[in-house]
């Protein structure tokens, strides 16, 4: 079989990989044909040249990245050498937990959009620019959200919320989503009017358990009045929408 690391430069210090993975990181670097060097060297930056760092969060990351390294987490080198893969290079590549996985943002800034796209890229998955059908997840803010209905009318696809990303990072894996679909009231902040005491406190905990928030005032922050005329109505939308979403 071909040794599919051939011609790579890897360089693995024991001081920024972890001790009890670094027997398998070797063993995996020689048996597929890498040239190993057990240092850190950060002027070595060309584009067969690797360096393996245990995580984003180790106080050599980013002296490496400003200076052009292609950095390795431990996770996908190991998926590399077990599926005869080339080794990524694009920066940094935590593990391949997202390959061929697209994801679809909404409703973030663009800072929060751009840490977004740092743990996509590093898992090995696509940021998309754009609504296609091709996106495999979708994550939103809240259901204010500009592409929520479409994803959730149109697209079909998980729509979640940023701690699912969150987690598959934890894990290296694509973590179930279901503890983490968005709630059909997420981001809303709901305000009553002209409705009897009992009846807002059977309101405000439909709304709670659905992610929104209730107001017991008017205020700017509120999103949506329920009032006297609409009462009878609104508890017809709501439970269409729990009963769909």
């Amino acid at each position: 079989m071909a040794k599919v690391f051939k011609g790579a430069n890897v360089f693995m210090s024991r001081n920024l990989v972890p001790p009890e993975l670094f027997d398998a990181l070797h063993d995996a670097l020689k048996l597929n044909g890498a040239k190993v060097f057990l240092c850190c060297d950060p002027s070595r930056n060309a584009p067969n040249d690797y360096h393996v760092i245990s995580s984003p969060d180790h106080e050599k990351f980013e002296d490496l990245r400003s200076k052009g390294c292609n950095l390795l987490g431990p996770q996908c080198l190991l998926s590399c050498a077990k599926e005869h893969r080339l080794l990524p290079n694009q920066g940094f590549t935590c593990c391949l937990a997202m390959d061929g996985v697209n994801i679809l943002v909404s409703g973030f800034e663009k800072d929060e959009k751009v840490e977004i796209e740092k743990l996509v890229t590093a898992m090995g998955g696509v940021l998309q620019t754009r609504a296609s059908s091709d996106v495999s997840f979708v994550i939103v803010k809240n259901v204010l959200a500009q592409k929520y209905k479409w994803a959730l009318n149109s697209l079909k696809k998980p729509i979640v919320t940023i701690n699912w990303l969150h987690q598959c990072w934890k894990e290296h894996r694509v973590a179930p989503q279901e503890s983490y679909r968005v709630l059909p009231f997420s981001g809303l902040t709901i305000c009553v009017s002209g409705i009897p005491a009992d009846e807002r406190r059977q309101i405000e905990k439909l709304v709670v358990q659905n992610g929104g928030k209730y107001s017991a005032e008017l205020t700017k922050r509120c999103t949506h009045l329920i009032c006297q005329i609409s009462y009878v109505f609104y508890f017809i939308h709501l439970h269409l929408i729990l009963a769909f979403h």
